[in-house]
């Protein structure tokens, strides 16, 4: 099903909330007061800007992730920071326990007419349309057509929300939340959409013109060969 939508600019995208996580998400548990991978070393305190690498978890089918010593963790349909929360208490005979939980399988597809297309992976639980556009080094104007769409799906309803390029001036459009799995999708104009057509069908036939070329050169060449 697609649901698409012009919003007028004081009216926000639909708010996400907080992202929960969910079978498949990748996380990156670090403890703040040691700089060992998640368990304090006694020879080894913190560095100064913080912990150490962390400890890498992928959460399973069944929303359990493995911990040593620990054995399986429920953290499905948890907040990160309620994740992070539980980890202190379970291991709460470590020393002053301080744990960060990131998600780093989080992205938005960033496609179209702009200067670096790709993805964009998200360190918190969205970014805003004007920090998304600024990782993709913005809008490619010589090319855009005059609009900007965030594509979102959830389960099996689309919804396309599209703003015109003389309105994302306004802070509440830019300041839009965009969220995993989002795409920000900028259509290229007709004319650059011609222009990239032709010079695909003049790279296609560029052999054949080369080889009429030639061909023109030998016809030419036997013609003015003087008699023997």
């Amino acid at each position: 099903m697609l649901n698409t939508q012009t919003l007028n600019p004081a009216v926000s995208v639909v708010n996400k909330g907080i992202y929960r996580i969910k079978a498949g998400d990748k996380l990156l548990i670090r403890n703040l007061n040691w700089s060992s991978e998640l368990f304090p070393d006694p020879n080894q305190m913190a560095t100064a800007d913080g912990a150490g690498a962390g400890y890498k978890a992928v959460v399973r089918t069944d929303g359990n992730i493995s911990l040593p010593e620990l054995g399986l963790v429920p953290v499905a349909g948890r907040t990160r920071q309620a994740v992070a929360d539980t980890l202190a208490t379970l291991y709460q005979d470590l020393r002053n326990p301080l744990f960060e939980v990131s998600i780093t399988s989080l992205r938005v597809n960033v496609l179209g007419s702009v200067n670096t297309q790709g993805i964009v992976l998200l360190e918190k639980d969205f970014l805003t349309l004007g920090e998304i556009l600024a990782q993709s080094g913005g809008i490619n104007y010589s090319e855009a057509s005059n609009v900007i769409q965030i594509i979102r799906s959830e389960g099996t309803q689309q919804q396309v929300i599209e703003y015109d390029f003389q309105d994302l001036g306004n802070p509440l459009i830019m300041n839009q939340n965009i969220y995993d799995n989002d795409i920000v999708y900028v259509p290229p104009s007709r004319g650059s959409i011609r222009s990239v057509k032709y010079q695909r069908a003049l790279v296609l036939a560029q052999p054949i013109i080369t080889a009429l070329n030639l061909t023109l050169i030998v016809i030419n060449f036997i013609r003015l060969r003087p008699n023997p």
